[in-house]
């Protein structure tokens, strides 16, 4: 299962653990970093057609 969530532009992402993710960062939705992964792109792509929920993977 994956949580996506959005934040306000309160400050910089910092890298606080970085032996687990490569870095952090803020991208305009239609300038997103490749490759996403399938479910965060479903997600936004849900969130930009004003869906709350969005399914995936499950048949």
């Amino acid at each position: 299962m994956g949580n996506g969530g959005g934040a306000g532009p309160w400050g910089e992402p910092e890298l606080l653990e970085p032996d687990k993710c490569v870095g952090w960062g803020w991208w305009p939705l239609d300038g997103l970093p490749e490759p996403t992964v399938d479910y965060t792109r479903a997600a936004i792509d849900g969130i930009r057609a004003g869906r709350l929920y969005t399914e995936m993977g499950w048949s």
